[in-house]
């Protein structure tokens, strides 16, 4: 489950809107914020995007935003 809230903190920090990033990962805004709430999934290679995108490096930062809920 993602942390959805982490998750658009570092979207607007980034300096992009949902629409942005939706577009850079070729989704519609509709498929990123089902993605974003959790009632679809991001694909391995969406999150790669997203983390190339978003500047997103430290491996905790990453495990705090994607693996929200798992045990680590």
């Amino acid at each position: 489950m993602v942390n959805a809230n982490l998750l658009r903190g570092k979207i607007v920090s980034s300096g992009f809107t949902q629409k942005d990033v939706a577009a850079a990962l070729g989704m519609s805004e509709n498929t990123l914020t089902a993605k974003i709430n959790g009632t679809s999934s991001f694909t391995l290679k969406e999150v790669f995007a997203l983390c190339g995108l978003l500047r997103i490096t430290e491996s905790q930062e990453k495990c705090d935003i994607f693996l929200a809920g798992a045990s680590h």
